[in-house]
């Protein structure tokens, strides 16, 4: 397969689809081999007001064309103010390549995206080619996920995040958004910068900054609960005992210097899914799905 002339940032293109709007992007080589992009995080405020490049592919995309979308309550795609389920969300991957005339795929999933592209794959087996998990898990927002050990003090690190974001959607259960936004509002409005900030995005950081800050009230509580509304959807799930459901190919990549998903979280993956190839990089931390030699990687095992 060929590479990929160097293109500037892909248009966001809006559509609708099931009566919700969707955000998306195509790069790389646009008549290739479609690829699924699933973002991370938990979309709300900083991904709605980020107004920089979004699908940032730094490597020869080698024959593939890259599909990356904002998900439900996330970037420029509609926010519902209702609950809804994991998959629900995987379901609206597929209803946005149906819609795209595109029958089967490969799904690049990472961080808090890596539960919806396995669902996707449990799913919808006759769709999902190929399946890449980059620094994820299996239950991401579960104080008891199988396969980790609890007394390491990355996990244990990381657990004591999800008890926080556990008592943030018991506070909007039982007293609302305006209860849940009191205890976290200056979180949302002061979002913490990447370790290893790109230099060339510091004026859109800026920019996003200067919007949080000034953003009203009412506009951050509608956002908070989209946020919000994509933790709960994964809220005590383990997919660890679907995962040999999986009938298409799988690659993980996990840095072993990932703080926000431990590295043993993708090393529970790998040791629940048979055949799954894993590719360990080491001293790196999160973020694989911009770092490029998690880039090369995953693109030289999709094609």
């Amino acid at each position: 397969m060929g590479h990929a002339r160097h293109r500037g940032p892909a248009p966001i293109r809006l559509a609708i689809v099931n009566r919700r709007r969707v955000a998306y992007e195509v790069g790389g080589d646009p008549t290739d081999r479609p690829v699924l992009i699933v973002h991370g995080a938990w979309g709300g405020p900083s991904s709605t007001l980020w107004n920089g490049p979004r699908l940032r592919w730094q490597v020869p995309t080698d024959g593939l064309k890259l599909i990356n979308y904002d998900r439900r309550c996330a970037g420029l795609s509609h926010y519902d103010t209702d609950p809804f389920t994991l998959e629900d969300l995987a379901n609206d991957a597929v209803d946005l390549l149906d819609y795209m005339g595109i029958e089967q795929f490969a799904v690049v999933a990472t961080s808090a995206g890596g539960p919806i592209g396995i669902r996707l794959a449990i799913d919808h087996p006759e769709r999902v080619e190929s399946l890449a998990l980059l620094n994820t898990g299996a239950a991401l927002m579960s104080m008891s996920p199988s396969g980790v050990d609890r007394n390491d003090p990355f996990v244990a690190d990381r657990l004591a995040t999800v008890a926080r974001r556990l008592a943030l959607l018991d506070l909007l259960e039982q007293r609302g958004i305006e209860a849940a936004l009191a205890a976290s509002e200056v979180e949302w409005r002061s979002p913490p910068q990447p370790p290893e900030a790109d230099p060339a995005l510091q004026s859109f950081r800026d920019n996003r900054q200067h919007a949080l800050s000034n953003l009203p009230h009412t506009e951050l509580a509608r956002l908070t609960l989209g946020a919000l509304r994509n933790m709960s959807a994964q809220r005590d799930v383990d997919l660890s005992d679907d995962l040999h459901r999986i009938q298409c190919p799988v690659l993980i990549v996990h840095g072993d210097g990932d703080t926000t998903v431990p590295f043993a979280f993708g090393q529970a993956l790998a040791s629940s899914i048979r055949g799954a190839d894993f590719i360990q990089l080491r001293g790196v931390g999160h973020g694989l799905i911009v770092h490029p030699e998690a880039q090369r990687a995953t693109a030289k095992w999709l094609s």
